[in-house]
């Protein structure tokens, strides 16, 4: 950035400035790599390796990638442990007799 400086009557001075350091954006719309489509609350922010952008998702779809997607590992065992133990009183199956 460049400006011009006088200083009460005496000669014009020329001012370089550096800003320096990286400027970082103040929002995720201002991000290259962001598309800022179908965004609604209580979306998360995940990375798209086919289009090479971040995107809000619906936070179903990181759990139907987890168990669906052959890179990823899988639900974490605390998540599944933690569902079994919240779920235990709430889901009744009949097994039948034996």
């Amino acid at each position: 950035m460049e400006f011009n400086v006088r200083l009460k009557g005496q000669t014009k001075l020329k001012v370089n400035t550096n800003l320096g350091g990286v400027q970082v954006p103040a929002k995720f719309s201002d991000l290259e790599d962001y598309d800022g489509t179908n965004v609604n609350d209580s979306y998360i922010i995940m990375y798209n390796a086919s289009t090479g952008k971040y995107r809000a998702v619906n936070p179903d779809e990181v759990l139907r990638k987890a168990v669906t997607d052959p890179i990823q590992s899988g639900l974490p065992s605390e998540f599944i442990d933690k569902l079994d133990v919240d779920l235990d009183d709430k889901i009744d199956l009949d097994a039948g007799t034996f």
